[in-house]
């Protein structure tokens, strides 16, 4: 119910007001991820939280600063002509300064997206959120290679992430009885391989047979 309600406040208020907001419900998610994540220890960068808020295949969290982005800007085009019918009378004729700027906003963060279908009520998309994320976070996806100077092993897991269907386990109801679960420490593993944290530290014991 928290995320619903943060994202109906995303919707309808200016970005700007939304920030503090956004940053804290962000900390506090990744601090709740991580515990399940890793339980203490190290490993968890933020390498491993960009790839888990991504809507990918990594965890497919929703990062509230992200969507901080382009939520404001989505909401106020897509309602553009009740906005106009609500306000016929008042002499106010399309969007307004705070408009402008969250737009202004999201091309600094997309530049080589056209945003012109996004200037008329008569062009928007019908799905513009969808369109505005889909953008953003495509190319968040192509920055986080050279961002995050990842190695070999860490880029083909990446790309594996990427694939269709890498995130319908997530998806998947368990069943006790046909045997169709796992447990907490299969489902922790699960997550390390994903995030590309170490399943066993460096030099450390293996659990099964007991050797370096």
């Amino acid at each position: 119910m928290g995320i619903v309600k943060l994202f109906f406040d995303l919707r309808t208020c200016q970005p700007i007001y939304m920030e503090e907001a956004a940053v804290l419900f962000d900390k506090e998610l990744r601090v709740v991820v991580e515990n399940i994540v890793v339980g203490g220890d190290p490993f968890f960068g933020d390498l491993q939280w960009r790839i888990a808020s991504l809507p990918i295949k990594g965890l497919g969290l929703c990062s509230a600063v992200e969507a901080t982005s382009y939520a404001f800007v989505a909401s106020r085009t897509q309602s553009w002509i009740l906005q106009d019918h609500i306000l016929r009378d008042s002499g106010v004729c399309g969007m307004d300064l705070d408009f402008d700027k969250a737009l202004d906003g999201l091309r600094d963060l997309i530049p080589t997206f056209d945003f012109s279908n996004f200037a008329s009520k008569d062009t928007v998309p019908p799905k513009a959120q969808h369109v505005l994320a889909s953008v953003l976070f495509g190319k968040i996806v192509q920055d986080v290679e050279v961002g995050f100077n990842m190695t070999t092993r860490e880029k083909a897991v990446f790309r594996c992430l990427k694939a269709a269907h890498a995130q319908y386990f997530l998806l998947a109801i368990p069943i006790d009885g046909l045997g169709q679960h796992m447990s907490m420490i299969d489902y922790r593993t699960i997550l390390r391989y994903r995030l590309m944290i170490p399943l066993f530290p460096k030099d450390g014991v293996c659990p099964v047979c007991r050797k370096v």
